[in-house]
């Protein structure tokens, strides 16, 4: 991430003596109970780029924070309502909760926000989202794309182990 070019593109964006920290979002569905309904929720973690990797995803470390558990409603079957319209209905339901979850990170990416550094210096740092870490059902979820496509460009999944970079996906 140290040598990303959206980290200098940003940087060289901000007022002199400012700062990015580079923030990354990571979730992953996880089932709370096997035998009791099934219930299932979204931790939604939150680490810098900053820190070393080595380091960002160490328990011990401490440098991974839960910011927030979203709940999976499961699709109850109503008369007259398909399963494909339950399904949107829940992906805009997490993409709301994400919204208001990261609501004042983005108010602080846009003002900046002063902070101490290890040595007690005052610094104006603007956290801005770089990355979202997730397995191929949470990309899909959070890209608004099909299951069994690339999220990132217009290719089937039986295409993906092509060489050739696939024409990037819009939102149309």
């Amino acid at each position: 991430m140290w040598s990303a070019h959206g980290w200098h593109a940003v940087q060289k964006l901000l007022p002199l003596g400012a700062t990015v920290a580079p923030v990354i979002i990571a979730s992953n569905k996880m089932q709370l109970t096997n035998f009791s309904g099934g219930k299932a929720a979204y931790p939604v973690y939150l680490t810098i780029g900053n820190l070393p990797k080595a380091l960002r995803w160490k328990p011990s470390a401490q440098a991974c924070v839960l910011i927030a558990y979203l709940s999976v409603i499961k699709p109850v079957k109503k008369k007259g309502v398909l399963k494909k319209k339950l399904h949107l209905r829940n992906c805009e339901l997490f993409h709301q909760s994400m919204v208001e979850v990261l609501s004042p990170l983005k108010e602080a990416g846009l003002k900046g926000e002063v902070m101490t550094s290890s040595d007690g210096k005052r610094h104006m740092v603007h956290p801005i989202i770089f990355s979202y870490v997730a397995d191929y059902p949470e990309q899909c979820l959070v890209t608004c794309t099909k299951y069994g496509t690339c999220p990132k460009c217009c290719r089937r999944a039986s295409t993906l182990e092509k060489i050739t970079i696939g024409r990037d996906c819009t939102q149309t």
